[in-house]
């Protein structure tokens, strides 16, 4: 049985990846830092997982030990990924790894402090003796608008720290786990390509948040904030730098990578929207 490491596994994407690997009859090891998500964790099917900061040298060790295959997500706004990212490659080269498979994300611009960031875990793997694949999402439908009590779905209102009229590119995140889920499962056709993973229409998100309310029979409502300060100083560096970027500079994409790898087209945010609203109307 092929045995697939997932990391940031209690994040949005591992959610939805780990029940499609385990469904086709993959072992899956996760590693997350907190304890209390163990149980959930091996809910969603994971057979395996370690708990510690995938940052120390001894939970690299334990992650790659015995794993056929490697998905790497990094977890948000989290320092010392690129060292972490150097690290695990080597770890993996060390054992034999088949392949590994990194979800980037799309244009790795160098204004953004978490492209520069990825933009360098990819050129370590580009440079290593690993078979590779790098995936390059660009947003999430469902981080932009969650849905839940109290959400955008319910209220038509939205609060932003980023400007939102640039075009952009959204792709939801089951779409990105499809993706992911079909390159680990397949043998070496994929080693060394890299793939775009954009929704198939480029608008500003205040055209999707109009289309949302529009759904819903309510007045969109904006909510401009400052960019939100945390405790963590390379977590405000980044939010101020995408505050800066996204505010004034377009962010698009593509769909053809996606229609390629995955023989359909990817789900638009009009079918988000409705599939979030027939679910919220069945669980009143």
């Amino acid at each position: 049985m092929m045995k697939v490491l997932v990391t940031a596994s209690f994040g949005r994407i591992a959610h939805r990846l780990i029940p499609m690997l385990v469904q086709a009859g993959v072992e899956v090891r996760a590693v997350d830092p907190d304890p209390k998500n163990v149980t959930a964790l091996k809910n969603l099917g994971a057979n395996e997982v370690i708990v510690g900061d995938l940052r120390r040298d001894d939970i690299i060790d334990q992650e790659v030990a015995g794993i056929d295959k490697i998905f790497l997500i990094l977890p948000d706004m989290l320092d010392g990924m690129p060292s972490m990212g150097e690290r695990l490659i080597k770890a993996a080269e060390k054992a034999h790894v088949k392949h590994f498979v990194f979800s980037s994300c799309l244009d790795t611009v160098m204004p953004l402090l978490q492209h520069w960031e990825k933009y360098q875990i990819e050129s370590m793997l580009m440079g290593s003796t690993l078979n590779y694949t790098i995936l390059k999402p660009s947003s999430y439908m469902e981080m932009h608008f969650p849905a839940g009590p109290g959400s955008a779905f319910e209220t038509g209102e939205y609060t932003s720290f980023i400007g939102m009229d640039q075009p952009g590119n959204m792709i939801s995140i089951s779409d990105i786990a499809a993706a992911g889920a079909k390159v680990l499962l397949s043998d070496d056709e994929y080693y060394f390509a890299s793939f775009d993973l954009c929704g198939k229409i480029n608008q500003s998100m205040r055209a999707d948040f109009d289309y949302l309310c529009q759904q819903i029979g309510k007045k969109p409502v904006v909510h401009m904030i400052p960019v939100p300060v945390t405790p963590s100083a390379h977590a405000n560096e980044q939010l101020g730098r995408m505050q800066a970027y996204h505010s004034n500079h377009p962010f698009v994409g593509n769909s053809f990578d996606f229609e390629h790898l995955m023989g359909r087209e990817p789900k638009t945010f009009a079918t988000y929207v409705q599939e979030t609203l027939a679910t919220m109307a069945a669980t009143k």
